[in-house]
């Protein structure tokens, strides 16, 4: 069966209810975000990067290759207005908003409008869709832009023959992968499904595909292979190899990984619609057979792409965003088809039970995943915040091993421990630094050894935060230089 280009024209109360789950999610998203959960490392990362494009100065003490400028310089129209911590997060939710748009137009396009619906309202309401973009991390925004590239590409591959309209996909697959280095990955995946999907149109007129092709393919190739293109030292491709290799950890990574994150992708009321909607799917496509190649389709296109990102990338849910709206797409139609097969008055009941539980259970679980931040980098963020009150702007340094976190909050600069103690830097503006910063159970200090040696060249504690027996991360102390 071919699916049609377009569901035809949506009508007044189509609108309404797309309107509707963005409102809902956008609220959600605002909830979760004015929590004011404190800045995780990465999210640190990108928020320094963005202020420096935007105050300048130098990020070599902070920025590393292997990541992509796209999401910084994106956020330049936040500090148009105000760079703080809530709208920077505000412009990666706008991408989230936009990827709930795409789940519905495709979902409709490839089944119809109820498929759309269900998939955008899945995924609005989707624990690692909300989490994602709801924090400073370029993976939403970059999967987004993918994702828009390949509706670009299936559109203008669905006709009898494929459309120039297709070289529109280039620009925004560029911009991809200049937001997140590892878009290549479901990009090319999802090219190469699509393209055997329409592959009697592709042949038709292969040219346009092949010049789009070609211009995308080279596009990437030099954002990540040219030294300084994308602001790197180095070429980004040899930034991540030498980054695989340090940690060296096997292909099936993943499997353990997700696994042990099930909870947070699949977690709450609306995980188990999602896993009842996919198994629910499979039994329409193999029972009916109408839909049987667009399911297949689907399922390819999802299925590769999630093998592949775990071959690559692994380790946290974020980097599976790529996923989610086409593994959403599949579960919103077995869901829909399922409510076909109910009466009208049950599906009213359970639309109206439903719609008032799911958001706020969606809240709960996203906001749990939230929390996790706000328990690890609390402390942090108070004593950092203490040392910029003292220092109003003025220039200081700072010692420690949360980098970009610490450099944000205090608006120092900041350097990490070394093995034997250094006190003066070329990026301090005096001779020494002012502040060491400890956390109680922190990756990357010194043991207690060598942390003694930077201690002895300290007058004692000026700020401190947290209790410190009471576990990793709980308890943040600063000590002034002599």
């Amino acid at each position: 069966m071919t699916s049609p280009a377009w569901a035809g024209r949506p009508r007044r109360g189509e609108l309404f209810a797309l309107l509707g789950i963005l409102l809902v999610a956008s609220a959600i998203a605002v909830r979760l975000i004015g929590t004011g959960a404190p800045l995780g490392h990465d999210e640190a990362v990108y928020a320094l990067k963005s202020r420096q494009f935007h105050l300048g100065g130098t990020s070599a003490w902070f920025w590393n290759d292997y990541r992509a400028p796209g999401l910084p310089l994106v956020l330049q129209v936040t500090w148009a207005i105000k760079g703080t911590e809530p709208f920077l997060r505000l412009t990666v939710w706008a991408f989230g908003a936009l990827g709930i748009v795409l789940t519905w137009v495709l979902g409709r396009t490839l089944f119809d409008v109820r498929t759309g619906l269900v998939a955008a309202a899945g995924i609005g309401l989707a624990t690692p869709w909300l989490a994602s973009a709801t924090a400073i991390w370029p993976d939403v925004p970059g999967a987004v832009l993918g994702l828009s590239a390949l509706t670009v590409v299936y559109f203008s591959t669905s006709r009898a023959r494929p459309s120039w309209w297709i070289l529109v996909a280039v620009p925004l697959a560029l911009a991809a992968v200049a937001t997140r280095f590892g878009a290549p990955v479901p990009l090319a995946v999802g090219v190469i499904v699509i393209l055997l999907w329409r592959r009697r149109s592709v042949m038709q007129n292969p040219v346009p595909v092949i010049v789009a092709g070609a211009l995308a393919g080279a596009g990437t190739l030099a954002l990540l292979l040219v030294p300084g293109l994308t602001g790197s030292s180095g070429s980004p491709l040899s930034s991540i190899r030498t980054l695989q290799a340090e940690n060296d950890l096997p292909l099936w990574q993943s499997v353990p990984d997700y696994v042990r994150q099930a909870d947070s992708i699949v977690g709450g009321y609306v995980g188990l619609f999602f896993l009842a909607g996919l198994a629910l799917a499979a039994l329409f496509a193999w029972r009916e057979r109408e839909h049987w190649h667009t399911w297949g389709f689907l399922m390819w296109w999802a299925g590769l792409t999630a093998v592949a990102l775990g071959i690559v990338l692994h380790g946290e849910y974020r980097y599976l965003t790529p996923v989610y709206p086409i593994a959403w797409i599949i579960a919103g139609w077995g869901l829909a088809e399922f409510s076909r097969r109910i009466s009208r008055e049950v599906v009213l009941v359970f639309a109206v039970l439903f719609g008032l539980l799911l958001p706020l259970n969606a809240a709960a679980h996203a906001d749990f995943a939230v929390d996790a931040l706000g328990d690890r980098f609390g402390d942090l963020r108070v004593v950092s915040r203490d040392i910029e009150r003292v220092h109003a702007y003025e220039e200081c340094g700072v010692i420690t091993s949360y980098i970009p976190q610490v450099a944000w909050y205090s608006e120092c600069v900041t350097r990490r421990f070394e093995a034997t103690p250094v006190f003066t830097s070329p990026f301090f503006a005096g001779e020494r630094a002012d502040y060491v910063l400890w956390v109680t159970g922190g990756k990357r200090q010194p043991d207690d050894a060598g942390f003694a040696n930077y201690l002895a060249e300290t007058t004692g504690v000026v700020f401190e935060s947290g209790e410190p027996n009471t576990g990793t991360l709980q308890y943040a102390v600063v000590y002034e230089v002599r």
